[in-house]
């Protein structure tokens, strides 16, 4: 296209796979018995997406210039799992089966808000604590009862976010770019990606997780009252729900077993991969030291990226959700080429 600068390809595909091995539940056979039938080439599943690049590369007087960029989709989708799948009733079919569906999904617990007051939570309707709302403080997040029935627990789990943590993006793209002129070279790689989830956990979530510091985000942003040794003065509304020790399990980080929606967050990232500049010297010049080339550049890796993850200082390219991982490295390089 246009004389050969502007190139491209587009790619499709539909990977099936069948005889996959798992459970064949033809033949059920008791407890009692002891032991499970060997499993067998009953499964199948599809990898499906497609991927589209474009370059463009030109040259205006002396400047060279060359651009491009790519974007790419994949996902995952279980066929069958096994000969006669087994489920209770409807709803263990809605909550556990994969069958025909789209692979890494995070369930959970909706949040609608937070309580404000004492009095709301005393006449709150619903149960959202599982004990009456006894354990229930101004502050504390409030789920979607999701069946109506009046109280919260598993069967109010529902699809919160795509698949957390140890997922893969399921969209990458990039973007590239050259100048050159005058024996000046500029060139930087850019990369991102997108729909998969990070879910805050352990000292991201829970305050003085196994007895340790305070995420200093807590420190400010969290429900407090006036004075910390009053319980009856006024409470001071904040971000987060109000300090518990180490509390991992309890209703706001961990409520009837589920995460809440409040914790996970759907990342995005753009990052600076590689940028370098670089200078190659005439040939007027280094001829007459017996050099044949001689170029030197600056370059740096991961300089910068703009991601929705900072705030909250966890890496997006990592898969701990609690913040200790040692995040990459920001390098800057000098150095010389030389060709005798």
């Amino acid at each position: 296209m246009l004389n050969g600068s502007v190139t491209g390809a587009i790619d499709y595909f539909n990977r099936q796979r069948t005889g996959l091995p798992n459970t064949d539940n033809t033949v059920i056979l008791p407890n009692e018995v002891g032991f499970n039938l060997p499993k067998a080439n009953v499964g199948s599943d599809a990898q499906m997406g497609g991927d589209f690049n474009l370059a463009y590369n030109t040259k205006i007087d002396n400047l060279a210039i060359s651009v491009g960029g790519n974007w790419g989709f994949s996902r995952k989708k279980d066929l069958q799992l096994n000969s006669n799948p087994q489920f209770g009733n409807s709803l263990d079919y809605y909550r556990n089966s994969t069958i025909n569906r789209w692979d890494a999904i995070s369930w959970g617990y909706e949040v609608i808000g937070q309580f404000q007051t004492q009095q709301q939570i005393n006449s709150y309707k619903v149960n959202n604590d599982g004990k009456g709302n006894m354990t229930q403080l101004p502050g504390d997040f409030i789920y979607k009862d999701q069946n109506g029935d009046g109280v919260i627990n598993q069967l109010d789990q529902r699809p919160i976010g795509y698949g957390s943590n140890n997922s893969q993006p399921m969209q990458n793209f990039g973007f590239n770019f050259t100048l050159a002129s005058n024996g000046f070279d500029f060139r930087a790689d850019f990369s991102g990606g997108t729909g998969y989830s990070i879910v805050r956990g352990w000292e991201m979530a829970v305050p003085y997780q196994n007895g340790g510091n305070l995420n200093a985000d807590f420190a400010k942003n969290s429900w407090h009252r006036v004075d910390p040794y009053d319980v009856n003065s006024a409470w001071i509304a904040g971000k987060y729900p109000a300090l518990t020790f180490n509390n991992g399990n309890g209703n706001n980080y961990n409520g009837a077993n589920a995460t809440p929606s409040f914790w996970i967050t759907q990342v995005k990232y753009f990052r600076a991969r590689t940028i370098e500049l670089g200078y190659t010297l005439p040939k007027s010049i280094i001829n007459k030291m017996k050099i044949q080339k001689l170029r030197v550049y600056i370059n740096t890796y991961n300089l910068f990226s703009f991601d929705n993850m900072k705030k909250y200082g966890i890496e997006t390219e990592i898969t701990d959700n609690n913040g200790l991982q040692y995040p990459q490295n920001r390098v800057v390089n000098f150095g010389v080429n030389l060709a005798f």
